[in-house]
């Protein structure tokens, strides 16, 4: 059985290379800090901070931040199309998590655009937030 946080970044990765607009995407399992030009346009998905707040003896609601980045080449109209990028990842993100009976929305989305010489490079980074009721942790049984 899988950890929660890696479910629900495995939910939306899938979701989000298995639709056209993001089918061509280099799309690794770690958002590499650098990007190099033969890679764009790159999209991945990482969950940087959980909280955790007590429900009762036996569970606990967590808050999950699932981010969703996008780096592409472009012209002056990058950030046009990374506008446009936002609104599939919204609508492919949300089904995807929403369809397994977890609540999520989005909290937060960021476009910024720079030049790399003669060509505007342009990333996206959309935050969202799952919300799930988790049991306490508990060490496993060992012989």
């Amino acid at each position: 059985m899988s950890h929660y946080r890696t479910d629900i970044r495995a939910l939306a990765r899938t979701a989000l290379i298995a639709h056209s607009r993001f089918a061509g995407f280099t799309a690794p399992k770690v958002w590499p800090g650098a990007v190099d030009d033969a890679s764009l346009p790159v999209i991945g998905v990482l969950t940087p901070q959980d909280t955790s707040r007590m429900e009762s003896f036996t569970s606990t609601e967590r808050k999950t931040l699932v981010q969703v980045a996008v780096r592409r080449k472009g012209g002056e109209d990058v950030e046009d199309i990374l506008d446009q990028d936002s609104e599939f990842i919204e609508a492919i993100v949300l089904a995807a998590i929403r369809g397994q009976n977890r609540f999520c929305f989005l909290r937060e989305t960021t476009v910024v655009s720079n030049t790399d010489g003669a060509r505007n490079i342009g990333t996206l980074v959309m935050t969202f937030e799952v919300a799930t009721m988790r049991p306490e942790a508990t060490l496993p049984e060992t012989p």
